[in-house]
């Protein structure tokens, strides 16, 4: 099966498929729209053409595109809207796309980005089918993409996921069609998902989370999928759920921490709401708490996943929400894990090491980095560089990322562990750990941290601090910021 069918098996259906704003759209007339957009493509560009990148927020447009690309049998690249002239040129031309599928916005300004760019390339507006040629007395891009060799099968790339990288090199993560359908069954099958349930997308549509947990396994089920049309906001949040009769969601920490602060919650019928699933970031245990017994009907699901692995891994489900809480849970169907040390060997329980899963979700590599793929997929599984260890019970708790980690006087330091402790801290909205150069351990801990409170005392959050880590975990330094910096997937940046 290839992603494709997903939506050609509910060619028939009339049921409401999408809903964004007051547009909405069934199966049946998003199957034809997609085919449409396929036809484009084809009539456009060559054959030899074999990606196609998608520049749309989140929208109706975004789904259709995205189905149109893989009817043409072409990889999927998408771009996410806040990403500047440099990093768009970078990729288009690491990927050797010819043509960007994009809305008159979109147009208007990749006709200024691209306006020095050395080769042809077609600007598609999948509003009104016009398309725009750049620089037509060039030559398209030199195709040197043999790891696209496209034969029409499950194993084929469909599409490319940005990862961490550089504007020199934007790393992108191929997922076959055989991984993401693997992992939208693994899924639908963890989470007991059915046709009925109609799911609230708030996460970039670009994001390996919301790609297959949430957008394709909606589309795998011929389950509804409402698109926000607005930023996220407890208001707009409970408004939809209420509204669209919502049953599940997936967000990051930042946003559920919110629903914490909002008075008015009492106002409306989230009755409907089943499950809340969550991953992606920092979620301090004090507030999950609260989360969980404040909105005591709805399932709260901690999972753990990568880009890499298409990108679920593990669940933490009902009954064990409160009982392994600070646990992202067990393995999916379909995914297995194992814990080991950096000389390989696997360890004990409760015996900290690197995570490394197996499974058909698993991706097929970097594109045009073997070498970075050489490093992480190994003949064992693939090495995700997180730190982590299981109890007694299977039950798996994350502690850091291997890159991140701090040697400061011969000792390791995950600063991931640092930072929930003093997130709970009740003056501390967000916090970001890193080791800095020092000359003496090599090594010293520093954090920048945002307050919630203007007269917040730093020397009452050091004895915080003495109080709940050794010695040689607390920062040296802690600078008080606005905000802290983010990377183009939105995850914090470490200086």
């Amino acid at each position: 099966m290839r992603i494709g069918d997903l939506l050609v098996r509910q060619a028939d259906n009339d049921k409401i498929a999408l809903t964004y704003g007051c547009q909405k759209i069934n199966y049946k007339d998003w199957n034809e729209e997609s085919k449409k957009v396929c036809e484009q493509i084809n009539r456009i560009i060559s054959k030899e053409s074999k990606t196609v990148i998608i520049f749309l927020g989140n929208s109706i447009n975004y789904a259709i595109a995205y189905f149109g690309i893989t009817f043409s049998n072409r990889v999927i690249v998408p771009i996410g809207k806040q990403a500047k002239g440099p990093e768009i040129v970078s990729t288009v031309s690491y990927c050797e796309s010819d043509m960007v599928i994009t809305d008159a916005e979109g147009m208007e300004y990749l006709q200024s980005v691209f306006k020095e760019y050395a080769y042809k390339l077609n600007l598609f507006d999948i509003e009104t089918y016009e398309c725009v040629c750049i620089h037509p007395q060039f030559n398209y891009i030199e195709k040197h993409d043999e790891e696209l060799d496209l034969r029409e099968d499950e194993n084929d790339t469909a599409i490319m996921l940005h990862t961490s990288g550089t504007t020199s090199n934007p790393k992108r993560v191929m997922l076959t069609h055989s991984n993401l359908i693997n992992n939208i069954q693994s899924n639908i099958e963890s989470l007991q998902l059915s046709s009925n349930d109609k799911g609230l997308i708030a996460l970039p549509m670009f994001f390996g989370y919301c790609n297959t947990a949430l957008f394709l396994t909606h589309v795998y089920l011929g389950a509804g999928l409402v698109i926000m049309s607005k930023m996220f906001s407890p208001k707009y949040f409970f408004e939809l759920i209420q509204g669209e009769k919502i049953t599940n969601f997936t967000g990051v920490p930042s946003m559920l921490l919110l629903l914490l602060t909002y008075r008015y919650v009492d106002k409306y019928d989230y009755s409907s709401l089943r499950i809340i699933c969550f991953g992606g970031g920092k979620m301090p245990i004090n507030k999950l708490e609260e989360l969980i017994k404040k909105f005591e009907s709805v399932n709260w699901i901690q999972t753990y996943g990568q880009t890499e692995c298409s990108p679920r891994v593990t669940a933490l489900l009902p009954p064990n929400t409160l009982r392994k809480i600070g646990s992202v849970g067990k393995e999916i169907p379909g995914v297995s894990f194992c814990i080991k040390r950096l000389d390989g060997h696997v360890c004990a329980e409760n015996e900290e090491g690197e995570i490394v899963v197996n499974g058909l979700n698993v991706m097929k590599g970097y594109y045009k980095n073997s070498s970075e793929t050489a490093k992480v997929k190994q003949k064992d599984g693939l090495h995700t560089g997180d730190i982590g260890y299981f109890d007694s019970e299977g039950f798996l708790y994350i502690t850091g990322r291997l890159k991140n980690m701090i040697i400061s006087g011969g000792i390791n330091i995950y600063p991931e562990e640092i930072e929930q402790i003093i997130l709970q801290h009740s003056g501390v909205n967000d916090v970001i750990v890193y080791g800095v150069d020092d000359d003496f351990y090599g090594e010293r801990v520093e954090a920048k941290i945002v307050v919630s409170d203007e007269q917040f005392d730093l020397s009452e959050l050091k004895e915080y601090c003495q109080s709940r880590m050794a010695k040689y975990k607390i920062p040296t330094k802690f600078e008080i910021v606005s905000e802290l910096p983010k990377t183009y997937n939105g995850k914090l940046k470490r200086c």
